[in-house]
């Protein structure tokens, strides 16, 4: 993967993995919303069925968000270990 290749998926992993950041505390918002939501309704046996199903689903969607965070953190990782050692062998020819 040539030098300019590097960059561009290196900025493209850094726009993504933002990306899910912003999901995964959109999703921790919900959670907290939810929790003061309950404490409301804690009398309600159907209120507090449905919410409890709403919190293991928003629990699942973080897991996946995780899940796709750390992929792409390994990714950029690589990607960043690639551009490095295409630098060195650049000064390397210059050098």
């Amino acid at each position: 993967m040539g030098l300019v290749a590097s960059q561009a998926r290196l900025l493209m992993l850094t726009a993504y993995k933002s990306d899910l950041e912003f999901k995964m505390q959109q999703i921790s918002q919900k959670r907290l919303l939810l929790a003061a939501t309950a404490i409301n309704v804690m009398y309600n046996q159907d209120a507090q069925a449905v919410l409890q199903n709403l919190d293991k689903q928003l629990e699942l969607q973080m897991k996946i968000y995780e899940t796709q965070h750390k992929a792409v953190s390994t990714e950029y990782d690589s990607v960043n270990k690639i551009i490095d050692k295409n630098i060195e062998k650049s000064f390397k020819y210059v050098a």
